[in-house]
């Protein structure tokens, strides 16, 4: 159940200029008074004889001056609903036909009235819109006058009987009457086509919504673009990143190829100079014995010539010990130059893998400026970026493709340009409806069937009345005069809840615990932490990360934790039910940081259907989907 209009005539606090509000599906702020416009929405969609009372008069008293008022609705069952209502006489509901293009009478008794509102139309039942869909002032436990205020709602609308209309005021009302009759009569069409285009409009407006969530998911699309605009931005700079990344991998391919052939050669190195450099000849034992023993031999030798003995033969062994010893002196030069390759060779190993490293610096510099820049750590999430780069980029395409054959959809053109006219027929037509009728209008068939009460009344007048229980109480009358017993407000509130949602106040409560300790950390500044409850249904809070009962803080402590609670179970039952939601002005005494965060979330607890919030608040009112 979606409201579309209300109209009100006499009605102190609600009653607009031109005597009209229009409202639209999700958020809608409305600058009236939020106990008068909650009784006359209670009166309406909760018809009850006894209603007249309730409802606050803009001069005089109850008996002086027309009382009216006009609700039109979609339904349940998605058909559009206009209910009249005279609070001194008559109540009719009608239904739009959309072949004729005209409401059509449905049912004209109260009693009738009201069970079609609740069996066809959906409205919720009176427990329902006070536990879940109705959030005022007096319920609070700092306003409350008992605890048990939660029941504040729009089911508690009813109070004593209107006093009867003395002869002289059932004249004045015939001639009234006459006059409105001949209003009514010029006005009646009028007000049939303003049904008729309110309610075009509403379905072509429903026919848009997939265009509108379009919009929505290009602009989510461009938005995680944007976020990856530095990977953008550095795509740009390497010009062609796959090929510059392919490069890079070849590059790394001839570094590491580089690097192990380098310590293959530094294997070989080691272990040859594992042995040490070759000893130097006048070092080498094997040379000083060589050399030594060629010398003795030559000695010998010449001595023995000198004698004359056969001595002199052993000088011819001093030529194989000379021999060794020059053989082992050539060996070691041998050995000497080979020790210089080796250094040689080392020094060119190293020099090549430094030449690879430095090449492979080069051909990755590019590469590397773009991985710091980003604040990455490895050239190989670099890919992973760009492929995230690549994907958004291509969703957001896909979305605009999605949304650029959606608007040229000769059906989307269709539906936009009858939104168009529509809107444009439907200033005119509450353009000349204010101007001949003011904003209200009746249909001819009620203002007749009350002028002849009223002609009937003046002939007759009505005896007086029993007087009647004040049933704006919100505690069960006790017995033997006993005087009732309050309970705890937030206890209450979830006892509520638990009878419409089914289970305990303690289930009531863990199933709205994460959204309202986010509502009540938003409203108190982070005073609050959390609300839980126990298995008993007791509210329990946070306060600097350890449990407290919500039952001994301060009375406004106590107000907010409520707003919490009632706010959470408030979306959760908007959304179950897809039907409306009224709250009264009860952020008025917070801070603007916490009415600006509860403008927020009513907003998006209103998406699954709508909420009406009377207020005149500039920091909620820049939250509103709507204004009224």
């Amino acid at each position: 159940m979606l409201l579309l209009e209300f109209a009100a005539q006499g009605v102190r606090g609600v009653s607009p200029p031109g005597g009209r509000v229009t409202l639209r599906p999700g958020y809608n702020v409305v600058s009236v008074d939020g106990p008068a416009l909650r009784r006359l929405l209670g009166a309406l969609l909760l018809p009850d004889p006894r209603d007249g009372e309730a409802i606050p008069r803009t001069a005089g008293g109850p008996g002086t001056g027309p009382l009216r008022a006009g609700l039109t609705l979609i339904g349940a069952d998605r058909i559009t609903y206009r209910l009249v209502r005279d609070f001194g006489a008559s109540c009719q509901l009608h239904r739009f036909d959309p072949d004729k293009r005209a409401f059509a009478p449905v049912a004209q008794e109260l009693s009738d009235v009201a069970a079609r509102l609740r069996e066809t139309v959906g409205v919720p039942s009176p427990s329902r819109l006070a536990a879940l869909l109705t959030l005022t002032v007096a319920e609070l436990p700092s306003k409350a006058a008992g605890p048990a205020s939660s029941g504040a709602s729009l089911a508690g609308l009813q109070t004593r009987p209107r006093p009867p209309a003395t002869a002289g005021e059932a004249r004045q009302r015939v001639a009234a009457l006459e006059a409105e009759l001949v209003k009514a009569e010029g006005a009646e069409k009028l007000q049939y086509q303003l049904d008729g285009l309110q309610s075009r409009l509403f379905k072509l407006e429903e026919a848009l919504r997939n265009g509108q969530r379009l919009r929505e998911g290009v602009a989510e699309a461009d938005g995680r673009l944007a976020a990856l605009q530095p990977v953008s931005a550095a795509a740009a700079a390497l010009g062609d990143p796959e090929a510059k990344l392919a490069a890079l991998a070849r590059a790394t391919v001839r570094r590491d190829e580089a690097r192990r052939q380098a310590e293959e050669e530094r294997q070989v190195l080691a272990e040859a100079e594992a042995h040490g450099a070759p000893t130097r000849p006048w070092l080498d034992p094997r040379v000083l014995i060589a050399a030594g023993a060629g010398l003795a031999c030559l000695g010998l030798g010449v001595a023995g010539a000198v004698q004359g003995t056969q001595l002199r033969t052993v000088a011819l062994l001093d030529l194989p010990a000379f021999g060794l010893a020059g053989w082992l002196v050539h060996a070691w030069i041998d050995r000497d130059a080979a020790w210089g390759r080796l250094a040689r060779r080392r020094r060119a190993v190293e020099e090549q893998a430094e030449k690879a490293e430095q090449q492979f610096q080069h051909d990755a510099a590019e590469v590397a400026e773009i991985v710091q820049r980003l604040g990455i750590s490895k050239p190989e999430e670099l890919r992973d970026h760009l492929l995230r780069l690549d994907a958004a980029r291509r969703d957001l395409e896909e979305r605009r493709a999605a949304l650029a054959a959606w608007e040229g959809d000769p059906e989307t053109a269709g539906a936009l340009s009858e939104k168009g006219q529509v809107e444009e027929e439907l200033r005119v037509v509450e353009n000349e409806l204010a101007s001949e009728a003011g904003g209200y209008v009746r249909d001819v068939r009620t203002v007749e069937s009350e002028l002849e009460r009223a002609r009937a009344e003046a002939e007759a007048p009505l005896p007086a009345a029993e007087p009647m229980p004040d049933a704006l109480s919100l505690q069960p009358p006790a017995a033997d005069g006993a005087a009732a017993t309050p309970t705890e407000p937030l206890h209450a509130l979830l006892a509520a809840a638990a009878v419409e949602l089914g289970g305990s106040a303690a289930a009531a409560g863990r199933a709205v615990a994460a959204k309202a300790s986010q509502l009540v950390a938003a409203l108190s500044g982070n005073r609050f932490s959390g609300v839980g409850t126990d298995d008993r249904g007791n509210v329990q809070v946070l306060v600097g990360g350890r449990p407290a009962p919500a039952i001994s803080q301060s009375g406004l402590d106590r107000d907010l934790i409520y707003l919490a609670l009632k706010l959470a179970l408030m979306e959760q039952a908007v959304a179950a039910d897809r039907t409306v939601a009224v709250v009264e002005d009860v952020f008025a005494g917070l801070p603007e940081g916490a009415r600006r965060a509860a403008g927020r979330f009513l907003k998006q607890a209103a998406k699954a259907g709508q909420i009406l919030h009377a207020t005149a608040d500039a920091a909620i009112r820049e939250s509103a989907d709507h204004l009224a």
